[in-house]
């Protein structure tokens, strides 16, 4: 018993903590100083890269390119918009002039139609009219079956069929009117809508002229500004050769002194050294 309880008599073992000495902390301290200076280094000197002449220019160009950059895609946006806006127009109009020519056909025509009597037509009373108060089933033609209905009109009409006739008459002719009154009021609203997609396109279209009216002008302006300060400068260039050719051809008064006289000076050492020549070659008598 005494050898089985003996490892748990035994203390646990600690784990050695780490000792951390001054030098261990000065060195971190160091390096993290190192660390700081490095970072506000490259902040002073992004700061006086920002604040020099070439990143102004720079910061210049970058303002331009993305001024033009929004005109450029504020411009295409608008052009999108008018093309959407034409292509709108162009169908609103075809589809209307569909529209006008199909109930200008149906107002013509379907009152011609109840001049007849149809094959499918019920006149049992005068009042059978009175089932059909709706304008579309009026104006409605038959429905195809087997047989086919068909129109006629007899040589002699019965009174019933004579009453069927002058009803159908009257209200057929009322409600094409109807319908053709109603097709105006959405003919005349279409007409606005296409009116007023087609002033956008127009105002889109002349923007885009003045546009490029303003840069042609623009172009000629810098032209014209590049040709005058070449031309300005030309003459500079002219002036200064010149000036440097006059004073190399010009002499001081100084210099010109001081050519005489080592022109004399070399004269005079000549006609002596012509002379002791002379006196030397002279024969004694």
């Amino acid at each position: 018993m005494d050898a089985e309880q003996e490892p748990d008599s035994q203390p646990a073992r600690k784990r050695p903590r780490i000792d951390l000495g001054v030098g261990e902390r000065k060195r971190g301290k160091s390096m993290f100083g190192i660390v700081l200076g490095t970072l506000n280094k490259a902040k002073i000197e992004d700061k006086e890269r920002n604040a020099s002449e070439a990143a102004k220019k720079r910061q210049m160009i970058d303002q331009r390119l993305q001024a033009k950059l929004r005109k450029e895609t504020d411009s295409v946006r608008r052009s999108e918009e008018a093309k959407k806006d034409r292509n709108l127009a162009n169908r609103k109009e075809e589809e209307l002039q569909l529209k006008d020519s199909i109930y200008k056909l149906r107002r013509t025509h379907l009152p011609l139609y109840s001049h007849f009597l149809c094959t499918s037509d019920d006149i049992q009373s005068i009042d059978s009219m009175e089932d059909q108060p709706s304008s579309i089933t009026l104006l409605a033609l038959p429905t195809r079956s087997h047989p086919p209905p068909l129109f006629y009109l007899p040589a002699i009409l019965t009174a019933a069929q004579e009453a069927f006739l002058e009803k159908r008459k009257f209200k057929v002719k009322e409600a094409a009117e109807s319908e053709w009154s109603t097709f105006r009021g959405e003919r005349t609203a279409g007409i606005d809508e296409i009116k007023e997609l087609r002033l956008r396109v127009a105002d889109e279209d002349a923007r885009k002229k003045k546009e490029k009216k303003d840069e042609i002008e623009a172009d000629e302006k810098n032209q014209i500004s590049k040709d005058e300060e070449m031309t300005s400068e030309e003459p500079k260039t002219s002036e200064s050769k010149a000036e440097e050719r006059d004073s190399k051809t010009e002499e001081k008064p100084e210099e010109r002194e001081s050519k005489t006289e080592e022109m004399e000076v070399d004269v005079g050492t000549k006609e002596e050294s012509g002379m002791r020549a002379d006196d030397e070659d002279a024969v004694e008598y």
